[in-house]
């Protein structure tokens, strides 16, 4: 059998066969620089021995072809750059989020007074790791109602923010007016006086916007400006209501008086001021012109004056005499008075019992004589009390002195004008109104009259003819509504309800 020319395969371990042919040799030198070309390497000869393979492989392994060593140039760069890449995104994900964090931190909080706030406030929303966030300020102990600026550090993620809390007041003071009822010549109340209500988180001044002028009278508004410690100002009108008061006051009562020289003067006896807005108006009595040492007639001027300046005056004469031998001292009056009166009185009784009481004594206890000692007031009084005799006189100062020693405001009419003689009687004031009492005994009429109006005092006739005819100006106005279904006169009790 003839030997087989062979080719060097790359992927064949049999060594070559050599050959004496020139153009399979040529072949096959052909085919191992293809192959040296290609990167293969060539099958190692059969006839070399086993032993001495190793090595030539282990150097053909160190041997790196150039497309080998080309390779490796090309991955190296790119593993760097990847791993360049991924550290690049790594550090940018990173202060992305530090910047994203930093952004959640608000550097300034405005708040009003009066309303706290916390560490959450000064963040857009929580932040991601809360547990590396802390704060030098506690947020407890801030005095929020005092306008202020509060400096401090948040630290997150070990970095330092500086942080500014405001505290502000920028809502003004509300409050509510109290309107005003006054007169024109009253003093203006302070403006504070007129607010109420008053509601700010710091300290509130009121004051007039300008001073109110009240004098003119009428409705009237005046504002009152309130501004608060931070310079917030409200302004709220307070209404005024100004009466203008131009009627002055009504002296009553006045009337001439007589006495004696040297004996006390009672001025205001029986004497009453009113007013149509003043409650108490007030009385001045001028006697400077009276010496009650002297005997002779007198001029007394009576001025009242209201609040508001008005002003009326009455003038009266005081008439003083010597004092007669037969005079009786006020003194001794007053304890006859005194000695009958807790006779004829129980503890408990009301004035009205108490004066229908006396009426009735002096009726049935003092004689009525034609001629009795009239030189002095206090000598008739004693005549009736403890003489019990005498004339309507007698009898009238009787009773007042009754009247007196019990503390019920009296005094004495005198009937005027008259054709014959005078007549004189009580007017009494019981529980603020004014009535008539009349003791003395008539013909043919064996009662008295207690408590009478002036109306019903008029309308009595006795024998043809009214007796009661008095200057009503003199006097305090009568009583108008009848108490006579209260009386009983022949029991000199008041009737029970």
């Amino acid at each position: 059998m003839c030997e087989m020319n062979k080719v060097d395969f790359p992927n064949d371990n049999r060594p070559p066969v050599r050959s004496s042919d020139p153009a399979v040799r040529k072949a096959a030198q052909h085919a191992r620089e293809q192959m040296a070309h290609q990167g293969v390497k060539p099958s190692p000869s059969r006839r070399q021995p086993v032993r001495k393979a190793a090595p030539a492989k282990s150097k053909a392994r160190k041997a790196a072809s150039p497309k080998t060593k080309q390779n490796r140039s090309r991955v190296i760069p790119l593993m760097l750059l990847f791993l360049a890449a991924i550290s690049i995104m790594v550090v940018y994900k990173f202060f992305a989020f530090l910047t994203d964090e930093a952004n959640k931190v608000k550097l300034e909080v405005t708040t009003e007074v009066a309303y706290p706030v916390a560490l959450g406030n000064f963040f857009t929303e929580d932040p991601a790791f809360p547990d590396m966030v802390s704060c030098n300020l506690d947020f407890a102990t801030v005095n929020y109602a005092v306008p202020q600026d509060i400096y401090f550090t948040i630290t997150m993620y070990y970095r330092n923010y500086p942080c500014t809390l405001h505290i502000v007041d920028t809502t003004a003071p509300a409050a509510e007016a109290v309107p005003q009822t006054l007169f024109s010549v009253d003093e203006v109340p302070a403006a504070a006086d007129c607010i109420t209500g008053i509601t700010d988180a710091t300290g509130v001044t009121v004051e007039w916007a300008s001073e109110p002028d009240i004098s003119g009278g009428g409705e009237l508004t005046f504002d009152a400006v309130l501004t608060d410690q931070c310079g917030n100002v409200t302004t709220i009108p307070v209404p005024f209501s100004v009466t203008k008061d131009t009627t002055a006051p009504v002296i009553e009562g006045t009337k001439d008086i007589e006495g004696y020289c040297d004996d006390p003067i009672t001025y205001k006896d029986g004497v009453t001021v009113t007013d149509n807005y003043d409650e108490n108006p007030t009385l001045t009595i001028d006697n400077t012109a009276v010496d009650i040492y002297s005997a002779g007639e007198y001029t007394v001027t009576y001025t009242a004056t209201d609040f508001s300046g008005n002003s009326s005056s009455a003038e009266i004469t005081v008439t003083l005499e010597e004092k007669p031998s037969t005079y009786v001292e006020p003194e001794v009056v007053e304890a006859a008075a005194l000695e009958i009166l807790e006779q004829i009185t129980e503890p408990g009784m009301s004035d009205m019992e108490i004066a229908l009481q006396i009426c009735y004594w002096c009726r049935y206890n003092i004689n009525y004589t034609e001629k009795a000692d009239v030189t002095s007031q206090t000598r008739a009084a004693y005549d009736g009390l403890v003489n019990r005799a005498g004339t309507c006189y007698t009898i009238a100062y009787a009773a007042k002195a009754l009247y007196d020693a019990a503390g019920i405001e009296n005094m004495i009419v005198k009937r005027e004008p008259y054709t014959y003689s005078p007549h004189y009687w009580n007017y009494i004031c019981i529980d603020g109104q004014w009535y008539h009492c009349d003791s003395t005994p008539r013909h043919e009429y064996s009662s008295y009259f207690f408590m009478y109006t002036t109306d019903e005092l008029k309308a009595i006739w006795l024998n043809g003819w009214n007796g009661y005819k008095f200057d009503e100006e003199k006097y305090p106005e009568s009583a108008t509504e009848s108490v006579q279904d209260m009386i009983n006169y022949s029991k000199h009790t008041i009737k029970d309800d």
